[in-house]
């Protein structure tokens, strides 16, 4: 099988952390590509599917394909290998075989891999510099809604400061808080391991800055009139 491996002395991830940011594999818990010991971008290759997007996104030409053995293809033949020594094996032999065939399965079974502190700080670094993204993303189309609203929803009485169209508003500040699950989609976010709490979050920070802006703005307008 093949996967992707990091050129260590060509990798610049000071500058870029482009092939960390957009695999399409990497999870929040299991990351493929993480910054290693020595601050270069290193490759988990267990976890690695060849889909070779990172090779194409490098822009210093740093990560190249190669090809390992595939586990599972060594799984197989493992397997097929303790079949025939069953078929071929007499009495005693057989008796023999679960044992032979459960030792065989445990060794070709891969390893659990445990976390590192490095991962673990790479991880939480990561897991922040999203965090921070969603936030902005938030932030922004919540200040554009209420900019919106606000002319959208008509002029203000000079009476009482409301507008004939509030409803306007609402329905702008729904779109803003709905069209979010798309733009994570397209920056790469996974949005399947973002949980209640974090789209309650969201809905927050967009529904905090469209109130302000809208009514700092309708304020600043009846104030000057």
């Amino acid at each position: 099988m093949q996967v992707a491996r990091v050129k260590k002395e060509k990798c610049s991830t000071a500058d870029c952390n482009r092939c960390i940011r957009f695999c399409p594999v990497s999870r929040k818990d299991q990351p493929v590509i993480y910054i290693g010991r020595n601050k270069k971008a290193t490759v988990n290759e267990e976890l690695c599917n060849g889909c070779a997007k990172c090779v194409r996104i490098c822009p210093e030409k740093a990560i190249e394909m190669i090809t390992i053995p595939d586990p599972v293809e060594e799984t197989a033949v493992a397997v097929e290998e303790t079949n025939a020594v069953v078929t071929a094996a007499e009495d005693g032999a057989v008796a023999a075989a679960p044992a032979a065939a459960a030792e065989t399965a445990k060794q070709t079974a891969p390893p659990k891999k445990k976390e590192t502190p490095e991962e673990k700080i790479d991880r939480k670094k990561y897991e922040h510099s999203e965090r921070v993204i969603r936030t902005l993303i938030a932030s922004v189309l919540g200040l554009a809604a209420g900019i919106a609203s606000y002319f959208l929803a008509g002029t203000p009485s000079l009476e009482n400061g409301i507008q004939p169209e509030p409803v306007l508003g609402i329905l702008i500040l729904l779109i803003a808080i709905i069209i979010q699950r798309t733009i994570f989609l397209l920056i790469k976010i996974d949005t399947k391991k973002l949980g209640k709490k974090d789209w309650f979050y969201q809905a927050f920070i967009t529904f905090a800055l469209w109130y302000l802006t809208w009514t700092i703005i309708l304020s600043t307008s009846l104030l000057s009139e």
